[in-house]
């Protein structure tokens, strides 16, 4: 620890992002910060006397070994940065380290007569654009006051089709801080545009959106349009600004976008040659199964795409077929309903994995295999190993054949990474049915 606090020491007191590593090079955290150097040099406040606590934060603290930084040109910067950056790369402990409720959003329906900026706490399934998130709560509102200021889009709580032409302007419009969309029905059109240019001055397209709105004020000059064009105006020069002093430096976030799709490259590459798999895998499979005894046994299939968890795809299942513990047979079960589903063209198992990982050794692979092979497709399929401390250590075939992961920590922690996460989502559901009937036989 002493070499990395040496390096907070050389860290500017300037807003910006940091990036906590573990010993392979994988972020494991992001962060912002007002003032990085303070920021980080918290994390490593501890001695004999001060320890790590046995928290999350504590656990997460003890895995850093190294760490990276952007600055930024102010916190609304720094914020919008840290969002964009905990979306791509989607670090372990950001995950773990959630409440219950998750990060609030925005929320805009683009769809009602005038679309209003929301704060709530988690997206649903519905036609809503979600923006962020962006932190906590606090800051979401900064985020979203901030934009609101910058595009002239309304703060107050005036549901503006309610009261068009019943009420007197607010301060806002008599500071000029909004055009009082609430006094004329002919700027529902410059309101929609207003929100629609916020949108992307939250998604970071800035420079498309102030091409598009100069072309858009040239042409309302062109047709005499003064008024349109002046509001066209004001809208490009605030956009500047916001662009100039107040976002994040998009070059940087291509840039670390890059180094990550490389690395996930290289680490599916070594896997295809380690399995003598025909290409590169992008889409991977794996199952677990979890029960207390005969009670409630269930399996999970969790699905990761390009190294990232791809949530949309998870499945649970509830054993049918098996009365008492029975590893083998769920596991069979269980793949064997995912392929039929497939085989039935059901557009929620439409895309077969280029592997299948099981949570076993060769035996458990090779049930998969058999099972695969009675329903007529063929499939990559391997046995997830463990060792003494519980972690991946390598990977077996239906034939017994072992890789080892230890040559490639990438591949390594990939691998543990997704065998943690089908025992999560197994444990989770089965905790879930579990409760549900002690509850029903009370």
């Amino acid at each position: 620890m002493s070499e990395l606090r040496e390096k907070v020491n050389n860290l500017p007191q300037l807003p910006g992002v940091y990036l906590m590593k573990d010993i392979d090079g994988q972020v494991i955290y992001i962060g912002k910060a007002v003032r990085l150097k303070s920021r980080v040099s918290s994390y490593f406040n501890f001695d004999d006397e001060n320890p790590l606590s046995d928290t999350k934060t504590g656990q997460m603290i003890s895995k850093i070994a190294d760490f990276d930084f952007i600055a930024a040109q102010s916190e609304f910067e720094a914020l919008l940065l840290e969002n964009s950056l905990i979306k791509e790369l989607l670090p372990k402990y950001n995950i773990k380290l959630r409440d219950d409720k998750g990060f609030p959003v925005i929320r805009v329906d683009i769809e009602s007569d005038y679309p209003t900026f929301k704060i709530v706490s988690n997206p649903t399934d519905d036609a809503a654009i979600y923006l962020g998130p962006y932190g906590g709560r606090q800051d979401t509102r900064k985020a979203l006051f901030e934009v609101s200021r910058v595009m002239k889009l309304p703060t107050c709580s005036k549901k503006i089709k309610n009261v068009i032409g019943k009420e007197r302007a607010c301060l806002n419009f008599d500071m000029g801080n909004c055009p009082g969309y609430c006094q004329d029905i002919k700027l529902q059109k410059a309101h929609r545009e207003a929100v629609i240019s916020a949108i992307d001055v939250f998604q970071g397209k800035t420079g498309n959106l102030i091409k598009r709105l100069t072309k858009e004020m040239e042409e309302a000059s062109k047709n005499l349009k003064f008024e349109l064009a002046a509001v066209l105006r004001d809208r490009v020069k605030a956009v500047e600004v916001l662009s100039q002093k107040q976002f994040f430096k998009e070059d940087e976030i291509h840039e670390l976008d890059a180094l990550h799709k490389e690395k996930v490259l290289k680490t599916h590459l070594w896997l295809s040659k380690a399995l003598g798999l025909e290409a590169v895998p992008e889409r991977i499979e794996a199952f677990d199964i979890s029960n207390t005894g005969s009670s409630d046994i269930v399996g999970s299939m969790v699905v990761f795409v390009r190294g990232k968890p791809y949530k949309k795809d998870y499945r649970h299942f509830k054993i049918k077929t098996r009365k008492n513990q029975d590893d083998y047979g769920s596991m069979a079960e269980v793949v064997s309903r995912r392929i039929k589903r497939y085989l039935a063209e059901d557009a929620k198992f439409s895309t077969l994995p280029d592997i299948m990982l099981i949570d076993g050794g060769a035996n458990h692979a090779a049930v998969v295999k058999k099972t695969l092979d009675k329903l007529g497709v063929e499939l990559p399929v391997f046995g997830m190993v463990k060792d003494e401390k519980h972690r991946t250590r390598a990977l077996v075939s239906a034939n017994g054949d072992e890789i080892g992961l230890a040559a490639s920590p990438a591949v390594f922690a990939l691998i543990g990474t997704i065998q943690e996460e089908a025992h999560r989502f197994a444990v989770e559901y089965h905790r879930k049915l579990r409760s549900k009937t002690m509850l029903e036989g009370k």
